[in-house]
């Protein structure tokens, strides 16, 4: 008995576009819009990092803070 093999030649593709509603009202206003359109849609809420991480963020982007060559002398500035 032969065995058939087919190859399927269609290409899938996934189409994803991000939206960042200012704020739950927004949301729920686009999220109805959408269903009504019979559009799938996933809502991904993504964390926010506090304000000290975005500072910490925004002085390494200015290239602010202390450099050093290696973890030991990381360590050392730090009193570890």
């Amino acid at each position: 008995m032969q065995k058939q093999f087919y190859i399927c030649e269609k290409q899938f593709v996934m189409t994803a576009i991000v939206i960042k509603p200012k704020n739950k009202k927004e949301e729920t206003f686009l999220k109805e819009l959408l269903e009504k359109m019979k559009v799938e849609t996933h809502i991904v809420e993504e964390p926010v990092p506090n304000y000290e991480t975005i500072r910490a963020m925004e002085d390494v982007e200015k290239k602010k803070g202390t450099r050093v060559k290696d973890s030991g002398e990381l360590f050392s500035k730090l009193g570890i």
